[in-house]
């Protein structure tokens, strides 16, 4: 069960890591060489500042809700190695639609964004 442990926690320092990292250290928008990187994100400086605000407090909030709360719990459970593993990485699968997701919708919405299509 050591692996999974110590996986969960790389996980979650991972996520406390890049949110944080999105908050404190993006670029400013014309450089926009380092920061959350999606379309609705890069269309004005607005737009810039408050997606990587935005998506570092939501990384750092999925992580802890994933790897700081449900894993724990399923090691908890004593759960299989294996069933352990293929949650894990379907977590972190969700992890990142999540963040991309939300990130997305909330910008369109907050923003008034919309599709030239």
């Amino acid at each position: 069960m050591g692996p999974v442990i110590v996986g969960d926690l790389m996980l979650l320092i991972f996520s406390i890591y890049i949110g944080i990292f999105f908050i404190f250290f993006h670029t400013t928008h014309p450089d926009m060489a380092v920061g959350f990187h999606i379309w609705e994100a890069c269309y004005s400086e607005d737009t810039w500042i408050f997606a990587n605000k935005f998506a570092g407090s939501l990384a750092i909030g999925l992580g802890v809700i994933f790897y700081g709360i449900i894993i724990p719990i399923l090691i908890y459970l004593e759960i299989s190695r294996e069933i352990l593993s293929i949650i894990i990485i379907f977590s972190l699968m969700i992890f990142f639609l999540l963040l991309f997701g939300l990130a997305k919708l909330v910008l369109r919405k907050k923003f008034d964004l919309k599709d030239n299509g």
